[in-house]
């Protein structure tokens, strides 16, 4: 098969691997799809030295594609079956796998970390991993729920996105922008802000009521403006800016919540005082629990959404890097690879 390898300083290129086979309980997935994540730049920023300690390891933590291969054991998922993969492995036996929260089990493994991800031809997965789509939900629907619209989903849930919510999006990447689709398909109104104004467009075509350039115009104003002066009552941060965050805060309303999932600046921007005296809930967030992703793919057939509007750019596997460098540059939608 054919498989990412990372070089260190912005390179990289693809190398032929064996096929991999399916151990017990295990079974192997065909990609069809799979995205680059932020996540991914940093390993594609690495050092030299830092990808040499790396090895040939496969980036890629967003598996969407078709079983072609069970091992032994497997007695629920078969040869054909769509899925999109969940991204974490767990030890299967702890209070947090028992509960479906792979992503806390203390010896939490994700793809494209410790071991090889989905930006290659085949992965090899649990089958507790695997969740079945219907046809309505495509194939790139489902890398989305692995990783950008897994996070959304799991922080809209936290909010609890209501009917006439007003909710600001800051920070109009593929989580961002995934986070805008669905509160409107919650029935919130949604106002996104970013500083690229594809981005701005891209957000618009994803359903938001308004959006803010914020290199342009202030953007605590322009949510004041969208609320009639109240200020958001919900918030999701997926710019990782410390402006960004620091905007959210002096944009929600009293008893406001907002999550955040941004990684980038650690620079401190809580103000206890102003948290306190306007009871705000801040809240963290990333991916979403295995049991989750049930609900949500059940959500995107139900409301008949998809987030393929928010993709830019599709690549084979071949151009891996070509398909890097255009999303490194950071002025892009989701740039995903794609197999027929």
């Amino acid at each position: 098969m054919r498989g990412v390898v990372l070089l260190g300083d912005r390179e990289c290129y693809v190398k032929d691997f064996p096929d991999p086979i399916p151990g017990f309980g295990q079974v192997r997935v065909k990609m069809m799809a799979s995205g680059i994540c932020g996540s991914d730049l940093h390993l594609y920023r690495m050092t030299k030295e830092q990808a040499k300690s790396r090895g040939d390891r496969i980036p890629g933590h967003e598996p969407c594609g078709i079983v072609d291969m069970v091992g032994q054991g497997v007695k629920k998922v078969k040869e054909g079956d769509r899925v999109t993969v969940y991204h974490y492995l767990g030890c299967g036996h702890c209070e947090f796998c028992s509960a479906g929260n792979l992503m806390w089990c203390r010896e939490a493994k994700g793809y494209g970390g410790p071991i090889d991800g989905s930006h290659a031809d085949y992965v090899i997965a649990d089958e507790r991993n695997c969740v079945l789509m219907p046809d309505s939900v495509s194939f790139i629907d489902g890398a989305f729920i692995a990783c950008p619209g897994g996070t959304a989903f799991s922080s809209m849930r936290k909010l609890d996105v209501k009917t006439g919510s007003n909710v600001a999006v800051f920070g109009l990447g593929p989580v961002g922008l995934s986070g805008v689709k669905i509160a409107k398909a919650m029935g919130g109104r949604v106002i996104g802000v970013d500083v690229i104004d594809l981005r701005l467009d891209l957000a618009m075509s994803m359903g938001a009521d308004v959006v803010v350039n914020s290199q342009k115009e202030d953007a605590v104003s322009a949510i004041r403006n969208f609320t009639n002066g109240k200020g958001v009552s919900l918030a999701f941060e997926a710019s990782g800016s410390t402006k960004g965050r620091t905007d959210i805060i002096h944009s929600l309303c009293r008893g406001g919540k907002a999550v955040f999932v941004g990684v980038g600046s650690n620079e401190n921007v809580i103000n206890p005082s102003q948290i306190i005296g306007s009871q705000l809930t801040l809240m963290g967030s990333f991916v979403l629990p295995l049991w989750m992703t049930y609900e949500m793919v059940n959500f995107l057939d139900n409301q008949k959404i998809s987030f393929e509007n928010a993709v830019t750019h599709r690549f084979s596997i071949d151009n891996a890097s070509e398909a890097y460098k255009i999303f490194d540059e950071g002025k892009t939608g989701k740039v995903i690879f794609e197999w027929k």
